[in-house]
């Protein structure tokens, strides 16, 4: 495929829409998590135990068990 960007009909865009530039990514601020803190995940309650030091993954204690989650997903 060549790479001039089409409509989705396949007609060429105008002129004005040609050069225009993507908006830069919003950068992301992360919660810092403390021992002790609560967090909601999977709709349950639980105690953040601790960061597992890979910036993905964190340990999380619901009812006396102890959980291996993606940070993302914790609020």
């Amino acid at each position: 495929m060549s790479g001039r960007q089409r409509l989705p009909a396949g007609e060429p865009r105008k002129a004005s829409q040609r050069r225009t530039r993507r908006a830069a990514p919003q950068p992301r601020i992360g919660h810092v998590w403390r021992p002790g803190d609560e967090v909601r995940w999977r709709d349950r309650v639980g105690a953040f135990h601790r960061d597992l030091g890979d910036g993905e993954h964190a340990e999380i204690i619901i009812a006396e068990r102890t959980y291996r989650v993606r940070v993302g997903d914790l609020a």
